[in-house]
């Protein structure tokens, strides 16, 4: 371990005090680091908050670039402001109007979104106890003494309940934040459950094991918000030990929506998959782009979040209806650059899901396996895909699926490349869907020796093959081990 020299005794010759003193300097410096190192990796923290309101996503800096956007009457603002102004029934009035009043300094709004946390929220909805929770933060400089203590008893009992699901642990940890000055044991108590045994102990094992603990985008947007809101104000990153889940997150967000964006009344939305018949669920599509968006001002230095920059920063789908304005003005920054998401790989897969693309264009074909079926989204239709083994092999660009025992034996080399390409591909990338989960098989390459590999937990089998050799693969599952 290299160790620097303390400040003030580099070189120093003294009698025996001083040198018990230097040992005792470096013992306190070694115990501050472990004690850092410590709360790096998670061990211990804190759960008494000591940050001053507004602690609730915002915090000075961003604050400030809201304040930036009012006075330089952006899009966002100007689209914002019109709604408030103009009466419009927001989807999320609590939320809403205490954002305009923490940006604005205006009591008028936050009294607005006062009445209505006091009046019409129903606590048990977590919905509505997170805009509690936020009117509660955000407007304590414009509410009287009788109006913070009716929120207050509105949140308070949330703070002895032990959720497990996203947006009801959201909520409560919000409620919690808001609550800290006035009830400091339950909400410091309620931390702690929310971080130590819902986050360390449910979430955490399923991301290390690459599985998806947050199914809809609605959960997602809470998980998001919920890690906002313990870093800011507990200093703690929770992404620590689950770095490659979120690393692998914005590839698979990007590819999880398809082709074709779907023009509404207000603005142009990206769809995320479903397998639900019918009109696509808006509520759904804005809550992705919502999440993404925060998820990139969690993050602005991550590589993969600047991929997911460029993809948000087009402003044909920016957000301006009555619930996708708050949260595109709260996250957006339209300062921060993006990288080209062109430049993203056109397939992702991680914990029973692959997701594939024949490339970034609008009229790309997708292809999407989750949940033990397949679908394909061509010329602006989806269709369900028969994994029975009469489906003939798909392929999309440098990607070929295979599906079901029929894709036990099949030709490599089907990507030709030439010395012109701009991008050449490297590799070849195989899939094999349908077969039984978290098994053994043998992978018997022409030429080569017999290797093993394992599908994951939704029966997914992924190789790859050098690029322009021509070979013949032969899959078979392996038999079991002799006890």
């Amino acid at each position: 371990m290299l160790m620097m020299p303390l400040p003030g005794f580099a070189g120093l010759t003294c009698p025996t005090p001083c040198v018990a003193l230097t040992r005792l300097a470096t013992f306190v410096l070694l115990l501050a680091a472990v004690w850092n190192s410590s709360l790096a990796q998670g061990q211990e923290l804190d759960y008494m908050v000591y940050t001053e309101s507004p602690r609730l996503f915002l915090r000075e800096r961003r604050l400030k670039l809201l304040k930036r956007e009012r006075d330089r009457q952006s899009m966002r603002w100007v689209q914002f402001d019109s709604l408030i102004a103009g009466g419009a029934q927001m989807a999320e009035p609590g939320f809403a109007l205490a954002l305009h009043g923490a940006i604005t300094g205006q009591a008028a709004s936050c009294k607005r979104a006062a009445s209505w946390a006091i009046q019409t929220a129903d606590p048990s909805k977590p919905d509505d106890l997170r805009q509690i929770a936020l009117a509660a933060d955000y407007c304590q400089f414009a509410l009287t003494e009788t109006e913070t203590s009716q929120m207050a008893r509105k949140l308070a009992p949330a703070l002895a309940t032990r959720p497990t699901s996203a947006r009801a642990v959201r909520s409560v940890a919000l409620a919690a934040f808001a609550l800290a000055d006035s009830e400091p044991q339950a909400a410091s108590a309620f931390l702690r459950y929310a971080v130590d045994e819902w986050w360390r102990k449910r979430v955490q094992p399923e991301m290390r094991a690459e599985r998806n603990p947050f199914p809809s985008k609605a959960d997602l947007m809470a998980a998001v918000e919920f890690l906002h809101a313990i870093r800011d104000n507990l200093r703690a990153d929770l992404r620590d030990g689950t770095e490659k889940w979120f690393d692998h997150l914005p590839p698979m967000l990007l590819l999880s929506y398809y082709p074709a964006p779907w023009p509404a009344a207000e603005n142009e939305f990206r769809i995320p998959v479903s397998a639900y018949p019918g009109e696509p669920d808006l509520r759904e599509a804005a809550l992705g782009r919502a999440a993404e968006l925060a998820l990139v001002a969690y993050d602005t230095n991550s590589q993969p979040h600047q991929f997911l920059q460029g993809w948000l920063i087009q402003d044909r789908f920016l957000m301006r209806g009555p619930f996708g304005i708050t949260h595109e003005l709260l996250w957006a920054n339209p300062y921060l650059p993006g990288l080209s998401y062109s430049y993203m790989p056109d397939q992702a897969h991680m914990g029973g899901v692959l997701l594939v693309r024949s490339g970034w264009g609008e009229d790309a074909t997708w292809f999407g396996y989750m949940d033990g079926k397949a679908q394909l989204f061509q010329n602006g239709a989806r269709m369900e895909m028969k994994l029975d083994g009469t489906t003939a092999p798909l392929t999309l660009g440098a990607t070929r699926i295979h599906f079901g025992l029929a894709g036990l034996r099949f030709e490599t080399g089907w990507v030709k490349t030439s010395p012109d390409d701009e991008r050449p591909v490297k590799e070849e990338y195989a899939y094999v869907v349908g077969l039984a989960p978290n098994a053994l098989y043998d992978i018997e390459v022409d030429d080569e020796e017999v290797f093993e590999a394992q599908t994951d937990s939704g029966g997914i089998l992924a190789l790859t093959f050098p690029v322009g050799q021509a070979t013949g693969v032969r899959i078979r599952k392996a038999a079991p081990l002799a006890h």
